[in-house]
């Protein structure tokens, strides 16, 4: 969830560089917000099914994860807003997409509705003495989730990730924090003028 904060703010830096809109709180809390929005469906999980369950928990990923629903949305807000947040809503959101297509998660439905298939790309982590082959693509079956959550899943993966600083979290922290610091630096320049 870090390096999605991380995603919000380099999106909210992008567009107001691309258009020449000033660093505002409004701005980079919509850019962060943006790339928030997918994981909703995280926090309604665990407050209807509880944060035991952790198949529903690793599962989360419906509707909110479904890139292709955010085309119209996107539309909605270049209609209403203008292209300038519908352009940061589209890189804060897809930089959330790409995020959980790598590494930790099952991936994201990238093609829904046409299939309920998730997909990671290019590396997923695993327990320790459970790994999966290397590969560019992992394509995932929605009906077999429950099993490959059984085998592959990891009941230490928050000290084997978080506690033993495994590289997909020191990705997640260097991402978080050079966002932080151009933000720092940014603003710096703002109220140097």
């Amino acid at each position: 969830m870090l390096l999605d904060i991380g995603i919000g703010i380099f999106a909210s830096i992008l567009v107001g560089k691309l258009f020449s809109l000033p660093l505002t709180p409004l701005l980079v809390g919509f850019g962060v917000a943006c790339a928030l929005i997918p994981d909703i469906d995280l926090w309604y999980t665990i407050a209807r099914r509880g944060h035991r369950d952790i198949h529903a928990i690793i599962k989360h990923r419906n509707i909110l994860h479904y890139p292709l629903v955010y085309i119209p949305v996107g539309t909605a807000l270049t209609a209403l807003f203008g292209y300038q947040w519908s352009l940061l809503f589209f890189l804060a959101s897809f930089g959330h997409f790409i995020h959980d297509s790598i590494g930790l998660g099952w991936g994201v439905a990238w093609l829904w509705p046409f299939t309920t298939r998730s997909y990671t790309f290019f590396y997923r982590y695993t327990a320790p003495e459970k790994r999966l082959p290397r590969q560019a693509l992992y394509r995932w079956e929605r009906q077999d989730m429950d099993r490959l959550i059984d085998t592959y899943r990891d009941a230490n993966w928050l000290r084997n990730i978080y506690l033993k600083l495994h590289p997909v979290f020191a990705i997640e922290i260097a991402g978080f924090l050079f966002a932080v610091y151009l933000l720092w630096r940014i603003g710096a320049a703002y109220a140097g003028n």
